[in-house]
């Protein structure tokens, strides 16, 4: 990138966390790089002050799925820019937000499924009727799955995956985006994953999945107590703390939480 005075890049959260924390970034001039992309992931506060403290570059934030060809809402981040909101309509998408039980349309500030429609929707699955009807509507809007909201300014804020909402006792909610932000506010913590793990009663309890920097003078049982000392007793990690060797992800950055729920991770050290 540095010798070929690189003007744009295309990154992920993770991608940009790696780059401010590297000491390369201090040794080696960034100033060609104008623009970046961060998409995959929900980008962070915290994350995002950390590359802006090191690197000069506009940051674009992006929301798209593969189904849409193309990324549907997106924003430049600026100094207003708040925590979860990955930005406006573009321009050949709609956009609604709908109640999830009722399928009805919901106003400013009311949480639910995020919908989007496009003439880039793809046409649907391959040889695979019900998986294309259970996505895309009989009037073309495609069901991310993305739980969310718009604000009065149009702008749109995504909060968690629908089906990674973890459910604890009372059947309050928990979005793992908010412990998984506090968890790389630590100093030692390269990466973080929460998921919910059922307990005997069918309610969940939230469970971190970390990984520290090399030698990291941190046991697990600090990082909850970190994240505990922060949160109200609902969203605390009653799951507890897995320190891995590695988080896996699929080819795009995202972290394979299924393999995490099946515990198909090397772990290291872990507490309850």
């Amino acid at each position: 990138m540095i010798f070929l005075q690189v003007t744009l890049a295309i990154f992920t959260p993770l991608h940009l966390k790696m780059i401010a924390e590297s000491p390369a970034c201090e040794e080696h001039d960034l100033s060609s790089l104008k623009l970046v992309t961060s998409a995959g992931v929900s980008l962070s506060e915290h994350v995002l002050k950390d590359f802006k403290n090191k690197v000069e570059a506009l940051v674009y934030n992006l929301w798209g799925m593969t189904e849409l060809a193309l990324p549907g809402i997106g924003c430049i981040v600026t100094q207003d820019w708040k925590s979860l909101c990955i930005g406006k309509v573009m321009p050949f998408f709609e956009v609604k937000v709908v109640d999830l039980s009722s399928g009805q349309l919901l106003g400013a500030g009311e949480i639910g499924e995020i919908c989007v429609r496009s003439p880039t929707t793809m046409i649907g699955y391959a040889n695979n009727l019900a998986a294309t009807s259970s996505m895309i509507d009989a009037e073309g809007w495609v069901h991310t799955g993305d739980y969310g909201y718009y604000d009065s300014q149009g702008l749109i804020y995504l909060t968690d995956r629908i089906k990674d909402l973890i459910k604890t006792r009372l059947h309050l909610q928990v979005q793992p985006p908010e412990l998984e932000d506090l968890l790389l506010q630590h100093p030692h913590v390269t990466e973080a994953v929460v998921i919910g793990v059922c307990q005997d009663d069918f309610e969940e309890m939230p469970r971190a999945f970390v990984v520290l920097e090399p030698e990291a003078p941190v046991q697990p049982e600090v990082l909850q107590r970190f994240v505990n000392d922060r949160v109200p007793d609902f969203k605390q990690l009653t799951g507890g703390v897995w320190v891995v060797e590695k988080i896996p992800k699929n080819r795009f950055g995202k972290p394979l939480k299924r393999q995490l729920k099946a515990g198909q991770v090397t772990q290291l050290a872990s507490c309850c």
